[in-house]
């Protein structure tokens, strides 16, 4: 009977065993920034989304009034699904204030920083929203 040899005993080497690990830790580390993204931009499109509607609900109401003077949250919520004010997709309820002739702003709470480009550069597709630099309001202006 042959012997067989002690290399073909050992099995596993440790570089084979660090080789593993380590590609199994860069899927982990892809995993979770795709997984902070995915979930970064969701919030994004739901804040978008959400101001979207205001502004429309801001319209139903310049139809009805006649102009945005005066206009507050209890103005627009009827125009609301559910007859209430939006959150933003960080949490905290949007709001309407600063109503006047030419135009009211929308409150936006909680806004990262990291997220406040990407909803700005969306926003300013809508040429008749504008929002300012910290993204906590939107301003939306008569046409």
């Amino acid at each position: 009977m042959m012997k067989k040899s002690f290399r073909t005993m050992l099995g596993v080497t440790l570089l084979e065993i660090m080789l593993v690990l380590a590609i199994a830790a860069m899927v982990v580390v892809m995993s979770i920034r795709y997984y902070q993204s995915a979930t970064t931009n969701q919030k994004v499109a739901s804040t978008l989304n959400n101001i979207t509607a205001i502004v429309a609900a801001g319209e139903n109401y310049l139809s009805s009034q006649g102009t945005y003077e005066k206009i507050g949250p209890a103005d627009v919520t009827p125009y609301m699904p559910g007859n209430k004010m939006p959150s933003s997709g960080w949490g905290g309820e949007m709001g309407v204030e600063n109503g006047s002739a030419n135009g009211y702003d929308i409150t936006v709470p909680s806004v990262p920083t990291g997220a406040c480009k990407q909803l700005a550069a969306l926003i300013k597709q809508n040429g008749k929203v504008t929002m300012d630099a910290s993204c906590t309001k939107a301003t939306v202006t008569a046409n």
